[in-house]
């Protein structure tokens, strides 16, 4: 009977171990870059802003992701069930469309003039109607990290705006609810 618990006991563990885990991934830096102030970082400020001027962007946003694939058995896209990234819009001087894109690598202390180029392959898009929260499917840009980033390197998301948009969301510095929250949930 001792032997029978104890059977028992590891089919539990391992059903525990090869169920569906939900992660929340911590943004290591957000950051804009203006077009207008070229050589200038915005990884200090309280709102994040998106914008685009004649069909161009003219400020981007940028969130380097601490990559914890390793930590809950990511080795594939196909180990991604599903993701939402929460963004806090507090600023809606022109709402519009924006478009969310990976980027291979951390985006940290970058400008309009070093920004690193972003995967147009894979995007997000979405409208940013007026301030407030948003919880945005992001599946395709984590299987997409998951694809490039199994082994453990860091990468980004950008947050590009079209239709002559001007969007603020909420960064990291500003109040823990508002922040930008990442979510990933595993295939078990």
């Amino acid at each position: 009977m001792r032997y029978l618990y104890a059977l028992i006991g590891l089919l539990v563990m391992l059903a525990a171990t090869a169920a569906a885990v939900t992660s929340t991934v911590i943004v290591d830096e957000d950051n804009y870059v203006d077009a207008d102030n070229a050589n200038q970082s915005f990884s200090d400020s309280d709102t994040l802003l998106a914008a685009s001027a004649d069909e161009k962007p003219i400020k981007e946003v940028y969130l380097s992701i601490r990559n914890n694939f390793n930590t809950t058995n990511v080795f594939s896209s196909e180990d991604i069930k599903s993701a939402t990234l929460d963004l806090t819009v507090t600023q809606a001087e022109n709402p519009g469309e924006m478009k969310i894109y990976f980027v291979h690598g951390a985006a940290i202390g970058i400008t309009w003039l070093n920004k690193p180029e972003y995967d147009s392959s894979v995007s997000v898009a979405f409208n940013a109607e007026g301030k407030g929260s948003q919880t945005l499917d992001v599946t395709p840009l984590i299987k997409k990290a998951a694809e490039t980033c199994a082994d453990g390197c860091p990468f980004s998301f950008v947050i590009v705006a079209g239709d002559n948009a001007s969007v603020g969301f909420a960064s990291s510095e500003g109040s823990e609810k508002d922040k930008p929250s990442l979510k990933y949930q595993t295939t078990g």
